[in-house]
């Protein structure tokens, strides 16, 4: 096989890896993993990351599935963000909003995802959410989903803001470090939730590297030439 021909092969394959690296480095929730429940109506149960959420957001999807999205990532605040419940209200840039309630502190750099849970009639989900860095807290009351999703809302999405979006009393939501464990029940309408986390790695890289392209084009230039020659 002629060596310029070696290098096509060289360069597609190097292009491939770059791009898919790139892409696959977006995503900032990992996986939701132990996807189980029971429903009363409708499909199976189901846990999915989308990077497509529906728009609007329905307040009734009655669809029996947990779906998962990253909204805006590596914010930082230029004001408190009050926030329902935190991984440690001992940390430095947490505070006491009274009534129940935390701030996250002004300047801290956060990632926000948003949750929603609907089952078709009622049920019950339990699932671990994972993610790429430590989750702070959860926002859940209408009060401070409304007020956080200007900031922190999926720009280009209509978030629909009803009523009664909040986990149920009895759900239950777990912090360890970047996995959230939740055991959810809800009827109509069901549960929604922001989860915060911390500065987001995964977030800063969105393109592929340009320089190593072209630096692989040019060897490719070169060897065809050489080839030619010959």
């Amino acid at each position: 096989m002629p060596i310029y021909q070696s290098a096509k092969i060289w360069l597609a394959a190097l292009t491939f890896t770059l791009l898919s690296s790139a892409f696959s480095a977006r995503a900032t929730l990992v996986s939701i993993d132990n996807c189980s429940g029971s429903v009363t109506e409708g499909p199976a149960i189901s846990c999915e990351i989308t990077e497509d959420p529906p728009n609007p957001i329905s307040k009734n999807p009655n669809n029996n599935k947990l779906l998962a999205w990253d909204e805006v990532q590596n914010h930082t605040l230029t004001a408190p963000l009050q926030v329902d419940r935190v991984f440690d209200e001992n940390a430095s840039f947490i505070s006491d909003a009274g009534n129940g309630d935390y701030f996250i502190a002004t300047g801290t750099i956060v990632s926000s995802h948003y949750v929603q849970w609907d089952p078709k009639k009622r049920g019950s989900i339990a699932a671990d959410i994972v993610l790429d860095s430590q989750v702070f807290a959860y926002i859940t009351s209408d009060a401070n989903l409304f007020a956080s999703d200007s900031a922190l809302a999926l720009p280009g999405i209509d978030y629909n803001d009803f009523n009664l979006r909040g986990l149920e009393s009895g759900d239950s939501t777990l912090f360890d470090g970047a996995n959230t464990a939740i055991a959810w029940t809800a009827s109509s309408p069901g549960d929604w939730t922001r989860l915060i986390t911390a500065y987001s790695p995964a977030a800063e890289i969105s393109e592929p590297a340009p320089l190593p392209l072209f630096l692989a084009s040019l060897v490719l230039i070169g060897l065809a030439r050489q080839g030619k020659r010959k």
